[in-house]
């Protein structure tokens, strides 16, 4: 698990000495957490696979439903 490596950070917390690469044949974990100032979060997370035309989404759960 290794404090869930490799991780993808966004432009404002980018670490220019992450040295990690993502690889054809890796399975992501993409998480969005989602909170107001102040108030309890909730944590979305979805499994994609990366192949060498782009991800292919592994879970099923319906979120354009949500």
């Amino acid at each position: 698990m290794a404090d869930e490596w490799p991780g993808v950070l966004l432009h404002p917390d980018f670490d220019p000495d992450f040295t990690g690469i993502i690889e054809e044949g890796m399975v992501l974990n993409v998480e969005s957490l989602i909170a107001e100032a102040g108030s309890e979060s909730i944590k979305l997370e979805t499994q994609a696979l990366v192949t060498a035309t782009g991800a292919e989404r592994l879970d099923s759960f319906p979120w354009e439903e949500i």
